[in-house]
């Protein structure tokens, strides 16, 4: 068997067709929510256009290859939605199933490794898990920033004493905040942002007086 046949029964292989179709589907997914240097997009199509010679050699079941794109659907989506995870699990499940369907068992035919089928399914459903959790912290750490931002200029009131060496805190925009300040100010003081400092906010005394303690 020459080089070239030994690269066609590789591919036609349906543990292998399987896991380009996995991994150009992920590379996909990968270019579409950060397009960037095109390297994704070089693999996804390459691992995808291996996947597909395969599949159809291997006479595929299609409601199987649909399923599992629908599932990375499920995992793209729930990155940006707020359904809490719900979207993958879905997508885990469509994954799981679609695996499963993907070759229909033929007598004296290799079947697809369950142990491939469930690691590709805990492995993308892990990943879908830690995207979506790391997008969440950016996605909250924004809107934190852009709050801080908007609340320049706003008046609020202080709830715990602030010193010139010691932060407190204040209600602005109704929302509590860490303040800090170049003078003393006392609870119930009316005071005015200037600027934001990470999440901590400089303030001032509008006032001509503060309250007595």
């Amino acid at each position: 068997m020459d080089l070239g046949q030994q690269i066609w029964q590789f591919i036609i292989n349906p543990n292998v067709s399987y896991l380009l179709l996995i991994v150009g589907l992920f590379m996909l997914l990968v270019a579409v929510t950060t397009p960037g240097t095109g390297v994704a997009e070089v693999i996804a199509i390459i691992a995808l256009a291996l996947a597909a010679i395969g599949l159809i050699q291997l006479s595929v079941n299609f409601a199987g290859v649909l399923l599992i794109i629908v599932a990375f659907v499920l995992f793209a989506i729930d990155v940006t939605a707020t359904s809490h995870g719900a979207l993958t699990l879905g997508g885990a499940l469509a994954l799981l199933v679609g695996s499963l369907l993907l070759f229909p068992a033929r007598e004296g035919s290799p079947g697809l490794s369950g142990w491939l089928i469930g690691g590709a399914t805990l492995s993308m459903a892990g990943m879908s898990v830690l995207v979506i959790s790391a997008y969440m912290r950016v996605r909250e750490q924004h809107r934190v920033d852009g709050a801080a931002q908007n609340v320049v200029g706003v008046r609020g009131m202080v709830k715990s004493e602030v010193t010139p060496d010691k932060s407190g805190t204040a209600q602005i925009g109704g929302q509590l905040w860490t303040v800090a300040a170049d003078e003393p100010l006392a609870p119930g003081v009316e005071v005015e942002v200037l600027a934001r400092q990470g999440l901590t906010l400089r303030v001032k005394h509008v006032n001509g007086r503060q309250p007595q303690s």
